[in-house]
C-alpha cells in the first residue's frame, strides 16, 4: 500500500511537471559536446546545399510543375536529445540552493525519479516570497475593483458634464465675448478721459486761462464796488470816527441784534406816546406843558432809531466789502498757486495719459487673446461633446483592461505558487520521462535559476536532420517552415525547421553555409542515427504522389546523392 501511494504521488508529480517544465529539444551534437561525450552518437557531416528547379521528382507536386525555386540540402539523421530547463523562473528575491544530486550522466532513469533535493531553508524562503506576492496581488486586485468603480462614476460624471458644457457652449462663448468687450470699453474710456484731461490742461497752460478760470478780475471788480459803496455811504451819512469805531467793535453782534434794536426803539416810542396820551386825558387842564415835553422825547427816540438803522446798514456794507476782499485775495492766491504748480500737474496728467494709453493697448491685445481663447474653448467644448461617448467608452475599456491586468497578476501569482508546490513543494525535483541521462548541470551547493538547463537525456522517439544551407539560399528559410525529408529505403517524412544557427561556417572564402536543424514528424521508430537524408524545404511529403516518388532521379539528383554519400563516408572515417 505504501509503495502504491508513493507511485501515485510520483505519477501525479510527473503529470504536473510534464505540463509545466519547459522541454527544449536541441541537437545532440551540442549537448554531447557540453557533456564531454562528443563523437559517440553524432558527427558533423560536410553537407551541400543546392537549388533544384523544374523537373524530376522535385519539380512536380500534385501533378503540377513547380515554377519557383526549391532549396534542397543533404545531411544525416541524429537521435534527438531533450534538454530539461528549470521552470521556476518567477522568483525575485530568493535563490534555490541544491543540497544533493541523486543522478549523474549515463544513469538510466524512470519517470518520477528523484533527481535532486533543494535546501529546506531556500524552499521555505521561496514559498514565503510566493505567498507574499500572491497576497499582495490579491490586495491590489481588491483595491483595483474599488478604484475602478470610483473611476467609472467619475468617468460618467465627466461624460455628462461634457454633454452639458457642449449645450451651453454657445452662451458661454457669447458671454466671454461680451465680458472681453466690456473690459476693452472700460480701458478705452479711461484712456479717452485721461487724454481729454491732459489736452484740456495743456490748453490752459499754453493760453494762460487760469486768470479767467479763477475769476480774479471779476472778484476784484466786486471788491472795488463793495468798497466804493461802503465809503460812499459813510460819507453820505456823515458817520463820525467814534461811530465807525463802534461799528468795528460791535460788527459781530450788530448783525444779529440790529432788528431787535430797531424793534425795541419802535416799541419804546409807541409806549411813550401811549403814556403821553393817557396823561393828556387825565389832566386836560395842564396838557399844554406835558404834551410839549413828550413830543421832544419821541423825536429824540426816532432820531436814535434812524441812526441805529444807518449804523446797521453801514455795518452790513462793511461786512460785504470784507467778504469781497477775501474772495478776491483767495482767487489771486489760487491763481498764483496754479501757475506755480502747472508744470508738475501737467506732467502728472501726461503720465496718467501715457499709462492709460499703454493700458488700453494692452487691453486691445488681451481682448484679441480673450476672443481667441473663447473661440478655442468653444470649439474644444463642442468637440468634447461630440467625442464624449467615445471617450467615455474608451475610458471604461481602459479601466476594464487595468482591472484585468490586476486579475491576471493575481491569477499568475496564484498559479506560480501552485506550480512551485506541485513541482518542488516537497523540496525534490523529479525526472519527467524515461531515458538515459546524457548531461547533468546541477551541482551541490550551487543555485538553480529559472531557464537553466537542469539535465539532458536521449529521446529515441525524436529524429532530426542537420543540413548546411548556402548563404545564397538561407534567406528563403525561416523557423517553423515545413520541409520534406527523403531517406533512402525508409521513405519520405514531413519535417519542420526547428532552428537556424546564426553563426556561419565556411570551408573556403567562397563557400559559406549555415546549419539548419529539421525535426521529423510522425512515426520515426524505424529510423536510427547516421542515415543519409535529403531535405526539400517548402514541400510536404503527404502531397507527393506515389508514382512521382518512383520516377527516376535526374542527373543533378544522382550527383547530389552521390556527393552526400561520399561526404558521409569521409565524415565517418574522420570520426574513427
Amino acid at each position: 500500500m505504501e509503495n502504491t501511494s508513493d507511485n501515485q504521488e510520483k505519477e501525479k508529480k510527473t503529470r504536473v511537471g510534464r505540463k509545466k517544465l519547459v522541454v527544449t529539444a536541441i541537437g545532440v551534437g551540442a549537448v554531447l559536446v557540453a557533456a564531454g561525450v562528443a563523437g559517440t552518437m553524432y558527427y558533423r557531416q560536410t553537407q551541400s546545399s543546392t537549388t533544384q528547379e523544374n523537373g524530376g521528382l522535385w519539380g512536380h507536386q500534385n501533378g503540377k510543375n513547380m515554377n519557383e525555386n526549391l532549396v534542397t540540402a543533404s545531411g544525416t539523421t541524429s537521435i534527438g536529445v531533450d534538454a530539461v530547463t528549470f521552470a521556476i523562473d518567477f522568483l525575485e528575491d530568493t535563490s534555490l540552493y541544491v543540497e544533493e544530486v541523486y543522478v549523474s550522466s549515463g544513469d538510466e532513469v524512470e519517470a518520477g525519479t528523484q533527481y535532486l533535493k533543494f535546501t529546506d531553508d531556500s524552499i521555505e524562503e521561496a514559498r514565503s516570497e510566493l505567498e507574499t506576492t500572491a497576497k499582495e496581488a490579491e490586495i491590489s486586485y481588491r483595491s483595483g475593483v474599488i478604484t475602478t468603480q470610483e473611476s467609472k462614476i467619475e468617468a460618467k460624471y465627466t461624460y455628462q458634464q461634457a454633454l452639458l458644457d457642449a449645450q451651453q457652449a454657445q452662451q458661454v462663448y457669447e458671454d466671454a465675448l461680451a465680458a472681453a468687450q466690456a473690459t476693452l470699453d472700460a480701458a478705452e474710456e479711461a484712456y479717452t478721459e485721461a487724454q481729454d484731461d491732459y489736452n484740456e490742461y495743456l490748453y490752459k497752460v499754453e493760453n494762460n486761462t487760469f486768470y479767467e478760470d479763477y475769476e480774479v478780475e471779476e472778484k476784484k471788480t466786486a471788491y472795488e464796488e463793495a468798497y466804493d459803496l461802503y465809503v460812499n455811504r459813510v460819507a453820505y451819512w456823515e458817520l463820525t470816527e467814534d461811530e465807525l469805531d463802534s461799528l468795528d467793535s460791535s460788527s459781530s453782534s450788530m448783525t444779529g441784534s440790529s432788528t431787535t434794536t430797531v424793534s425795541t426803539s419802535t416799541t419804546a416810542s409807541d409806549s411813550s406816546a401811549t403814556a403821553s396820551g393817557g396823561q393828556g386825558d387825565a389832566s386836560a387842564a395842564g396838557g399844554m406843558m406835558g404834551g410839549g415835553s413828550s413830543a421832544a422825547s419821541q423825536e429824540e427816540q426816532a432820531a436814535k432809531a434812524d441812526r441805529q438803522w444807518i449804523l446797521k446798514t453801514v455795518a452790513l456794507l462793511e461786512e460785504r466789502m470784507d467778504e469781497a476782499e477775501d474772495e478776491y485775495e483767495q482767487a489771486k492766491e489760487d491763481y498764483e498757486d496754479e501757475i506755480d504748480g502747472a508744470e508738475l500737474k501737467l506732467q502728472k496728467l501726461l503720465n496718467t495719459y501715457e499709462s492709460e494709453r499703454e493700458a488700453y493697448e494692452a487691453a486691445q491685445i488681451a481682448y484679441q487673446k480673450e476672443i481667441l481663447s473663447a473661440k478655442t474653448t468653444y470649439e474644444t467644448t463642442l468637440a468634447k461633446g461630440q467625442t464624449a461617448q467615445n471617450d467615455y467608452d474608451t475610458q471604461l475599456t481602459s479601466l476594464s483592461e487595468s482591472l484585468e491586468k490586476l486579475a491576471d497578476a493575481k491569477q499568475e501569482a496564484e498559479e506560480n505558487l501552485a506550480l512551485f508546490e506541485s513541482l518542488i513543494g516537497d523540496g525534490y525535483l523529479y525526472t519527467q520521462e524515461t531515458g538515459t541521462i546524457l548531461m547533468s548541470r546541477a551541482e551541490e551547493g550551487e543555485t538553480l535559476a529559472g531557464g537553466d538547463i537542469v539535465f539532458a537525456y536521449s529521446n529515441p522517439e525524436k529524429i532530426t536532420v542537420s543540413v548546411a544551407v548556402s548563404q545564397d539560399s538561407i534567406a528563403q528559410l525561416s523557423v517553423g517552415e515545413s520541409a520534406m525529408v527523403m531517406i533512402s529505403d525508409y521513405g519520405n517524412y514531413n519535417g519542420v525547421i526547428e532552428s537556424i544557427d546564426p553563426v556561419s561556417s565556411s570551408d573556403s572564402r567562397t563557400s559559406v553555409t549555415y546549419t539548419v536543424e529539421v525535426a521529423l514528424d510522425g512515426d520515426v521508430s524505424d529510423l536510427s542515427a547516421n542515415l543519409t537524408a535529403t531535405v526539400i524545404f517548402g514541400m510536404d511529403a503527404d502531397n507527393v504522389q506515389n508514382d512521382e516518388a518512383q520516377q527516376p532521379r535526374t542527373e543533378m539528383e544522382e550527383e547530389a546523392q552521390t556527393q552526400t554519400e561520399e561526404n558521409t563516408q569521409q565524415g565517418g572515417s574522420r570520426n574513427e
